[in-house]
């Protein structure tokens, strides 16, 4: 897989665009600051290209980040979002970085301005900042984010908009320069079609053999269709990708021109005339965004109509999450799963790796956009295109699958099977119903705490904010849940940024859950009612202070995933957790000494995500090494402790190990052979981390693994796997 497979959106039809934006900003008539906006419509390819355009101009900054924000935010969001990119920009990449110091009462603006200062006046040939920002609509927000811009430094903000009164501000800020806007139009008929061809042919290959005629046919083949794919899609991108997407999925000839016909503007068994096809030239500003939609719609109508019934519901499932934010692949599977939407796997495949290909489907139809990958190959990130977006809001609603609610609207039926709650602001108001026949609680509340809140003469809240980090918070300022008590039926509860003290123990009583995940810095306890939940699948408490949990906990027999920061293991299990899957941010029982016999992870043999901390190898590292040695679904394992089992690298085992990252002493084989015998032992390791650890640059070297840029942690990759990764 390359960087411009099915997995990523690529500029194809955008490369002149590209051009033009990179010739902006290398003008050499530049001052300190370029401001360049990309205007277009929805579905025109805006963030594409400002993603690609990211990607090939961050080598040349020093510092740079790209975040887009989401619609309904506000100024602190945007500038929260660009200060967590650029501080691990300079963290991960800029020697001799030093977090600045904060004071208690700075609000987000003043950290990020002082983060944004430089401190190293060493010459370099980069330019200094790079920021590449999508979704901003306002000229409050942009004044805001150019205040805390470096004024002596060269800067260069790219943003993408469809509003074009944001774009005429910025370009007073360019103090009469030379244009900056680009416009990106539709594409013509021949862009529209390699487009096309790009995605609806993705991965097929040449079977007639190299010969010139069959080359010839096959651009004839690839060609026939552009004149009736511009005819449908107007030259809308993402009306364009949709058409290939869907189309990936039909046989050729056939069912490609039964469906075309049937997307025809004039109806199945029209014949387009030139005129009325959608021809940009052709519009006036009145019509214009009348014609998008109902091109889009279209497409996407039947797109999703194409969609198998289990993975429609998946897909709707989305609406649940807000525009313009990149969601956990992982963490979507898995509700999809405890949802119930994954149907019972073939025989040799989990109910996670179902889900995986239900998602990959939904990428290749273009539906579903990878955001990032991880070293292994697989999804990290994804999003869903705005646009797109609105119309699964529009489903969801007009079906009842979801009901979704923030700050401004309290009003939830009782009726409601699905709640989506969300607050850019850490404001929570705790519905008054009780809801019986629901089934999914998902809660998403911007993280902190105001310490002072202000109405602005637009009737604005403004705030100053400080970080949720475990800061002491009164009793009667805590958020709860109780209204959950009496939905007997749930199966997800997905809580992130509500300041929640203590589960309630009625919790117990929801036999049907399946997916618990809480995020809140304040929750240090969980009741020892959550051994009760005899059908919980995952378990994710990162980001909370809980340590402990009841040791019934680990006789849930369904357990898949249990995901933490600095939660205590059993110090011996009695029963195997065969559905064991996933096991983070878990440390050894303080002063245990495991043995063959008490050794948990003697029992989780089936893990294929292990991250342990805190061993240590005098009373550990034995037993350690010995179930290490049994987990032969094992692909990703981080070790944090004083020396590294040797099993990582030596020995018959570990054979399905792609990534793995290490914090201690590594006991390296002795000879060059034996380290050469690595790459047989660990065929599929792809990635090495060392954090903390004795660097090994001359044995992953010696076996053919390159180093990856990084400041506090040496990182190693095998070169073929390198271009893949953003």
């Amino acid at each position: 897989m390359n960087r411009r497979d099915d997995f990523f959106d690529s500029p194809v039809g955008l490369n002149d665009d590209m051009k033009s934006i990179n010739d902006m900003v290398y003008d050499e008539t530049n001052h300190i600051q370029v401001f360049i906006f990309i205007l277009g419509e929805s579905g025109a390819g805006k963030f594409t290209l400002a993603d690609n355009v990211f990607f090939q101009l961050r080598k040349n900054f020093e510092v740079y980040a790209r975040y887009n924000m989401p619609p309904d935010s506000n100024t602190e969001v945007l500038l929260n979002g660009v200060y967590q990119q650029a501080y691990q920009c300079l963290k991960l990449y800029n020697p001799g970085f030093e977090q600045p110091v904060d004071l208690p009462n700075d609000d987000t603006a003043v950290k990020l301005r002082r983060l944004l200062t430089p401190r190293n006046q060493a010459a370099s040939s980069k330019k200094y900042l790079l920021l590449v920002v999508g979704g901003i609509s306002s000229i409050n927000f942009l004044n805001c984010l150019k205040a805390c811009l470096p004024d002596d430094k060269a800067v260069v903000l790219i943003l993408d908009t469809e509003s074009e009164e944001v774009t005429r501000h910025a370009d007073t800020m360019n103090q009469g320069r030379t244009n900056k806007t680009l416009m990106l139009s539709r594409l013509d008929e021949a862009r529209s079609g390699q487009l096309f061809c790009a995605r609806a042919f993705s991965g097929e290959k040449n079977t007639k053999g190299n010969a010139e005629p069959s080359m010839k046919n096959e651009r004839e083949e690839k060609t026939k269709y552009n004149k009736t794919v511009y005819k449908i899609t107007g030259g809308y991108p993402l009306a364009i990708v949709l058409l290939a997407g869907l189309l990936r999925f039909k046989e050729k000839h056939g069912q490609w021109e039964a469906k075309l016909q049937e997307l025809s503007p004039e109806g199945p068994g029209a014949e387009l005339s030139e005129e009325k096809c959608v021809n940009p030239a052709a519009r006036t500003e009145a019509n214009l965004s009348t014609t998008t939609g109902t091109v889009i719609d279209r497409v996407f109508w039947a797109s999703f109509d194409d969609l198998p019934k289990d993975i429609k519901s998946c897909f709707l499932y989305f609406a649940a999450f807000a525009r313009h934010t990149y969601i956990s692949a992982h963490e979507m599977v898995r509700m999809w799963v405890a949802e119930g939407f994954v149907v019972k796997p073939e025989l040799g495949k989990t109910m996670e790796e179902q889900g995986e290909d239900y998602l990959k489907e939904l990428v290749s139809r273009c539906l579903v956009q990878i955001v990032h990958a991880n070293a292994s190959r697989g999804i990290q990130n994804v999003r869903v295109h705005m646009r797109l977006h609105g119309f699964l809001r529009s489903k969801v609603r007009e079906a009842g699958f979801i009901e979704i609610h923030d700050m401004h609207d309290a009003f939830v039926p009782q009726s409601a099977r699905r709640i989506a709650f969300k607050s850019f602001d850490s404001r929570y108001t705790m519905p008054r119903n009780k809801f019986p026949k629901l089934r999914s609680f998902i809660c998403n509340v911007a993280e902190g705490d105001k310490s002072s809140a202000n109405t602005d003469d637009s009737g604005n809240t403004t705030s100053r904010w400080r970080c949720a980090g475990g800061a002491d918070v009164k009793k009667e300022d805590m958020d709860d849940i109780k209204f959950l008590n009496e939905s007997k039926f749930l199966r997800v509860i997905s809580i992130v940024g509500l300041k929640l003290e203590k589960l309630p123990k009625e919790i117990g009583d929801l036999i049907h859950l399946r997916y618990l995940l809480v995020r809140s810095s304040h929750l240090k306890v969980l009741s020892s009612v959550i051994r009760r939940l005899l059908n919980l699948q995952t378990l994710d408490i990162r980001k909370t202070k809980v340590e402990t949990i009841d040791p019934g906990f680990w006789r849930i027999k369904v357990l898949r995933h249990v995901l933490a920061e600095i939660l205590t293991l059993p110090e011996t299990l009695e029963e195997e957790l065969g559905e064991l899957q996933t096991l983070h941010g878990v440390h050894p029982a303080m002063a245990s000494n495991w043995s063959q016999q008490n050794c948990p992870l003697h029992k989780m043999t089936n893990l294929r995500s292990l991250e342990l901390h805190g061993f240590v190898d005098a009373t550990h590292g034995a037993a350690l090494d010995n179930a290490l040695a049994k987990m032969h679904l094992l692909g990703h394992l981080k070790l944090k402790g004083d020396i590294i089992p040797k099993c990582v690298f030596v020995g018959r085992c570990l054979e399905n190990l792609q990534t793995t990252q290490l914090d201690g002493t590594l006991r390296w084989p002795m000879t060059d052979q034996e380290i050469k015998d690595i790459r047989k032992l660990r065929p599929n390791l792809m990635e090495v981390a060392l954090e903390g650890s004795n660097d090994a640059a001359t044995e992953l070297e010696l076996i053919g693994y390159k180093r990856v840029p990084r400041r506090f942690k040496p990182v190693y990759r095998l070169p073929h796997y390198l271009p893949i990764f953003r």
